[in-house]
């Protein structure tokens, strides 16, 4: 995977989390991973307000970024496993960690 490709993509996601770009997020997330975003939204502070990249871990096949999403009562951290498919960087796993 290419470092540049899967770090400004791994930004842009964070950024539609917290702009609330319903097709962004869709999109970011694989065919698989997709019936599984309604339980994963539920984790995430309403609203959030802001995002902040705690780790981005860039490998062959795989990456692995740490995005701690905060809102105005709480925040959360949420690991999640990115691979190319179809040409660019998607989620193949996500949770909620610490």
């Amino acid at each position: 995977m290419d470092e540049a490709t899967a770090k400004s993509h791994i930004e842009a996601h964070a950024d539609a989390v917290v702009s609330g770009d319903q097709e962004a997020l869709v999109a970011d997330f694989s065919e698989e991973l997709r019936p599984q975003l309604p339980q994963l939204a539920q984790a995430l502070p309403q609203p959030v307000t802001s995002s902040k990249i705690q780790d981005i871990q860039i490998g062959t096949e795989e990456s692995v970024s740490t995005i701690t999403y905060s809102g105005p009562d709480s925040s959360v951290t949420i690991r999640a496993e990115w691979r190319e498919e179809g040409g660019r960087p998607v989620i193949v796993h996500a949770e909620p960690v610490g």
